[in-house]
């Protein structure tokens, strides 16, 4: 049976990745750790987790999707850390899916396939026989708040985008950017109704904000495809932002696997800014 890999990626930091559908990153300090999201909940990703780190654990949610926060049922007795803004989001019908094992189930359908083709039944495996409790308390986070871990913080940078209320984690000792679903390989902005472009504009100035950060970092840990990238690609996503704002970027229609919309290329950047799917 597949299982939950584990590849360090820099010193005492590492990702865990939920079968290749999702990302975590488990980050230690000389006094706890924190695993930055909790994946689909699929299996029980803190068991992976304390086999890595046996310091006491806690959570930082980048957002409030589904396949970030799913498995935080297995994490009810720690501190659990996210930004207002996705309050709305949590228990929310993503996509107009359910919430839960119907949740997941269409995500081992829609993305199983193209990141972990040929697994999907093992995967169908790991789902829990019930729905599981997703009530949690949480501490509030927002830009510029920090999270010691013990001779190793974290700083939380509020990224508006992909959700309104994203949160990048900046580890200045890794100079990595743990940027959830902030910057991927590929980005998915929904449709808004007659195209507005109110949510390319907020991740434009996202965008502005990561990049003129880009001195107190190297690499960013990404959510899904793949684990670490360069931070260059922040910059070829201002080009298509600033593209598409200004007309000079048009983009196309196209449906690519699970996605469906309008999506425009550049560089290693890939952005679908008027998503459907």
């Amino acid at each position: 049976m597949i299982t939950q890999s584990v590849k360090e990626i820099a010193p005492k930091t590492w990702c865990i990745s939920e079968f290749g559908l999702v990302n975590t990153f488990l980050v230690e300090g000389e006094v706890k750790s924190a695993i930055i999201d909790t994946g689909c909940g699929f299996g029980n990703i803190r068991k992976v987790a304390e086999s890595v780190s046996g310091k006491p654990l806690s959570v930082l949610l980048t957002h409030g999707h589904q396949d970030h926060y799913g498995g935080i049922y297995h994490f009810k007795d720690c501190d659990i850390y996210m930004n207002d803004g996705d309050k709305p989001l949590l228990n929310a019908k993503m996509l107009g899916w359910g919430v839960g094992r119907e949740f997941m189930k269409k995500y081992v359908d829609t993305r199983g396939a193209i990141r972990s083709p040929g697994n999907e039944g093992e995967i169908y495996k790991t789902i829990p026989a019930e729905d599981p409790d997703y009530s949690f308390e949480y501490i509030s986070v927002d830009d510029g708040d920090t999270i010691d871990l013990g001779a190793r913080v974290l700083e939380c940078i509020h990224t508006p985008g992909h959700s309104e209320g994203s949160i990048c984690y900046l580890d200045k000792t890794s100079r990595i950017l743990f940027s959830g679903d902030t910057v991927n390989n590929s980005i998915i902005l929904m449709r808004k109704p007659n195209n507005d472009p109110c949510l390319i504009k907020k991740y434009h100035e996202t965008l502005e904000k990561l990049w003129a950060r880009e001195a107190d970092f190297d690499l960013l840990a990404i959510g899904h495809d793949g684990d670490i990238v360069d931070k260059s690609i922040i910059h070829d996503y201002l080009m298509i932002t600033s593209g598409v704002l200004d007309g000079s970027i048009k983009g196309g229609y196209e449906e690519v696997g699970f996605r469906k919309g309008d999506v425009a290329r550049y560089g290693k950047a890939e952005l679908w800014f008027h998503c459907d799917a």
